[in-house]
């Protein structure tokens, strides 16, 4: 069976069906002009390597702790359970998310069974990424996101 990232490619990016659920290798949020404000909270983390959530301002920029970034990585193993930031928006902005993992110091992402499980409940937005390994798992990083007021 070919992995999630090799599906991926063969289709561009589009979503893909596996085991009954549909796979994106990133989740993108459109974003108004102006301050978006939003709150992540990491449910669950399960995986050999140290996970992490990608997090990108696609024509604007990520306001966290006071500073000013175009992506972040709100790793595991060093970044709090729920994380609020803000993202200063231009025209036709939009928020890009995919799950990474890091061995030592080399951060991967897109390889083998990565790629995210989207189910959304009102404004709660619920990511369910499988890492790289050899087999699909859902619970190596599950967080989710909502915009604040």
């Amino acid at each position: 069976m070919e992995s999630l990232s090799e599906q991926f490619q063969k289709t561009q990016g589009a979503p893909v069906e596996r085991d009954g659920r549909i796979f994106v290798p990133m989740h993108k949020i459109p974003l108004r002009t102006g301050r978006n404000a939003f709150v992540v909270r990491r449910l669950a983390c399960n995986a050999p390597l140290v996970p992490g959530l990608r997090i990108k301002a696609v024509k604007g920029e990520i306001e966290v702790n006071g500073q000013t970034h175009a992506e972040v990585i709100l790793w595991a193993d060093t970044s709090p359970d729920v994380v609020t930031f803000d993202v200063k928006a231009k025209v036709s902005a939009e928020l890009r998310l995919w799950n990474v993992w890091r061995a030592g110091d080399l951060v991967q992402a897109w390889v083998g069974e990565a790629g995210i499980s989207v189910t959304q409940a009102g404004s709660v937005v619920k990511l369910e990424c499988s890492g790289g390994d050899v087999k699909l798992n859902c619970a190596a990083l599950v967080v989710e996101i909502e915009p604040v007021e």
